[in-house]
């Protein structure tokens, strides 16, 4: 829930996401998008540090550093007993490390964003 008042905060992502696209143009979703994506990327990087699961090619053979299905997933035609490697199409993410600002004593976590009122 963070992560999400962060993302609104940063780049308006909870607007862009409920908002109905449907009456844009493709070039007008297109420029919104590539703000949105800048801006997200950013939010993220400033938070949480990623790596690859696998560092690797993806594309090519690789090995799965562990048995755990919730480090990789094998797809496609796998035996009864997944085998030690195939070919790697999808790199993974993992978060390295995370330092989200501390919440207020009073804030409530489950505001994404608080509503806004103008006063004139």
């Amino acid at each position: 829930l963070q992560i999400l008042g962060i993302m609104q905060r940063d780049a308006r992502l909870i607007d862009f996401l409920m908002e109905d696209i449907a009456a844009y143009s493709d070039d007008q979703v297109g420029a919104a998008v590539r703000e949105l994506h800048d801006q997200c990327r950013d939010s993220i990087a400033r938070y949480v540090t990623l790596q690859p699961v696998i560092d690797g090619v993806e594309g090519t053979f690789a090995k799965a550093p562990t048995g755990d299905p919730n480090t990789v997933k094998f797809v496609g035609n796998v035996p009864a007993k997944p085998p030690s490697g195939g070919v790697l199409r999808h790199k993974g993410w993992r978060a390295a490390k995370v330092e989200l600002p501390a919440l207020g004593a009073k804030q409530d976590a489950a505001v994404i964003a608080p509503a806004e009122i103008e006063i004139e």
